[in-house]
């Protein structure tokens, strides 16, 4: 019997704000998916004809970031049924909104009309508040995080699967994982060995996975994979899909770090973080909690694509060099969300060379940033004449803001800029489906010609009724775009091809300068607060110097304590409450010049100030 399945693997980079166009994106592939399905199933009952026969079977979700933490809320949302949100919706229907899980975490966020997200970033209650996790008063990060766990919680924790709902479309043995940059490490050791000693090197491994697997029960299969479901309240482990997915949005500094606990077994049996799962973890237990602090997974990998690849070869039983790439014979895709593809800004005759120390300090870290995030062994796959198992969905849109590669709103401020406006949210969401759209029909398809073994009997005489034709090329989409349409009262069924569209302009979104200056007195705050509580936060494991050659070296003479009592801690006194009281307006008015430029820049800012 000919092969009916194409396996897919979906890959979100990390994005910030911006993971509303992901979110954007998934909520319209979804929709597609669930219509295909529909009427496959009326097809099967005898009530519908002219159906693709093949499936795709998405075995995968995997992400960084923003991206990490909406494959662990797609994993939630699929346990049920919701509404997927248009144009219109967005306009003027905010209870169906508030209902789309996608929707919800992505562009309302913990948004209130008097209270909206930067006056909440900019809040000090996750400092100040007595009743908070934070006892010391300590500094964890610029802005405030605790919308993120609310939003976690909203959409992952209160689901509960609905049996009643049926996705084939995904694998029931779903794989779920985010990339986490690991504070911590996992340690590693290499024994150097030769006939007169041995020697130990270690090292520590500081990228990390929270890796998952959908199971109807708590089977643990002893290959690292988390074991997860959502059969009833409690579910299982669905507490760490939440942690880990406010680890991997953990952005450093700006954002704050989160703590995972986990069995180390998850860890030494896992391949992928183990190297091959050799004898090398020295310190972990597989049978004790290991306890990790971590920041963002995009600071690491920030688009795990070609840990997806890995993954759908282990799961088709084929190795990198065995697998099936061209068009004629391809089983398996990996589909990449990124809403921010990287233009290269040190290519062609405008680099020029920085020596200053200012500049060298940013150019290192930049430098170390980027070969973390190297794979050569994707980038060597790349080259090829054909290769159809990876797809990438982009931004893209007729008329973009000021800046050539402007597209999407939440893309200012390097991602933050979304924070600063709902706006700018609802129209990356918007974009994101309409995108998905376009990629749908005219880009994730393959030659008609090629006759893909797959596609020739999904399509098989209904070759003419789905082809499209993309520059005087015929081509089977992978995935039908299409809708279901049933009356109410009289039964009757329609089927709707989205294939001829009309091209929809989204009006860029903007911001008012007045909105921004308002700010000024929040920043201040929260600067000051900042300041105040730099240096709280207690190491247990640390131990002052009590070394006697240092303690007679530096002993204070009489003079030396007079003196820092009666003008040194007044000094230190005074430096403070200068840096409170007049430092937070200096760097409040920089922050937002920073802001405002930035925004102005790419067409987002109505100056309404005169």
């Amino acid at each position: 019997m000919s092969k009916k399945n194409i396996h897919l693997g979906i890959s979100m980079a990390g994005a910030i704000s911006a993971g509303a166009y992901t979110a954007g994106v998934m909520d319209y592939l979804l929709e597609a998916l669930e219509h295909w399905q529909k009427a496959k199933d009326l097809q099967d009952e005898g009530k519908l004809t002219g159906i693709p026969r093949h499936n795709i079977i998405i075995d995968i979700l995997s992400g960084a970031s923003a991206g990490g933490m909406t494959a662990a809320l797609t994993s939630a949302l699929i346990q049920r049924d919701f509404e997927h949100v248009t144009k219109a919706d967005v306009e003027s229907n905010s209870e169906k909104l508030a209902k789309n899980p996608l929707y919800h975490s992505w562009v309302d966020l913990t948004d209130e009309p008097a209270n909206d997200m930067m006056h909440q970033m900019l809040s000090v209650s996750d400092i100040e508040d007595n009743e908070s996790d934070n006892p010391e008063k300590e500094v964890r990060s610029l802005f405030n995080s605790n919308f993120i766990k609310t939003i976690a919680e909203r959409h992952i924790n209160t689901i509960v699967k609905d049996k009643s709902v049926k996705r084939p479309y995904f694998a029931d043995d779903l794989e779920v994982l985010a990339t986490l940059t690991n504070l911590r490490g996992i340690p590693f050791e290499v024994v150097f060995n030769n006939p007169s000693y041995k020697r130990v090197h270690r090292m520590t491994r500081h990228f990390d996975l929270a890796h998952f697997r959908l199971s109807p029960d708590e089977s643990y299969h002893e290959d690292g994979r988390i074991p997860l479901h959502f059969n009833d309240q409690a579910g299982c482990n669905k507490e760490l899909l939440i942690d880990s997915a406010m680890a991997t949005g953990g952005f450093p500094i700006g954002l704050e770090p989160r703590i995972i606990s986990r069995l180390g077994k998850y860890i030494t049996d896992n391949k992928y973080l183990n190297l091959g799962k050799q004898p090398a973890l020295h310190t972990i237990n597989p049978i004790d909690e290991f306890l990790t602090l971590n920041v963002d997974g995009g600071t690491i990998n920030n688009d795990p694509f070609g840990l997806t690849q890995e993954l759908l070869d282990e799961r088709l039983g084929v190795s990198a060099k065995s697998r099936k790439i061209k068009a004629s014979e391809f089983e398996s895709t990996v589909l990449m969300i990124d809403p921010f593809p990287s233009p290269n800004e040190i290519s062609g005759a405008n680099y020029t060379p920085l020596k200053a120390f200012k500049f060298i300090i940013s150019g290192v870290l930049s430098a170390m940033l980027g070969e973390l995030r190297m794979k050569e062994n994707v980038l060597q796959s790349a080259y090829g004449d054909e290769d159809y198992t990876k797809f990438l969905i982009i931004p893209s849109r007729s008329e973009a803001g000021k800046s050539a590669e402007n597209y999407i709103a939440c893309g200012s401020l390097g991602g933050f800029g979304g924070f600063f406006s709902k706006d700018f949210r609802k129209h990356d969401f918007l974009l994101g489906r309409r995108n998905c759209q376009q990629f749908l029909k005219l880009h994730f398809s393959t030659p008609v010609a090629a006759n893909n073994p797959i596609l020739a009997y999904g399509y098989q005489g209904i070759e003419d009724q789905f082809k499209v034709s993309v520059n005087e090329k015929d081509y089977f989409p992978l995935i039908p775009d299409m809708r279901v349409r049933i009356d109410d009262v009289t039964g009757e069924i329609k089927v709707l091809y989205v294939q001829d569209f009309e091209e929809e302009k989204f009006s860029f979104p903007q911001i008012r300068l007045s909105y921004l200056l308002g700010l000024q007195d929040s920043l201040e705050k929260r600067i000051s607060v900042l300041i105040a509580n730099i240096t709280h936060g207690t190491d247990p494991h640390f131990k002052s110097n009590q070394n006697d050659i240092v303690k007679r070296l530096r002993k204070k003479s009489w003079l030396d304590k007079t003196l820092a009592s009666v003008l040194y801690k007044p000094l230190t006194r005074g430096l403070l409450w200068f840096a409170k009281k007049k430092a937070k307006g200096l760097l409040a008015q920089k922050f937002l010049d920073v802001v405002i430029a930035d925004m102005d820049k790419n067409g987002l800012l109505v100056d309404d100030v005169k």
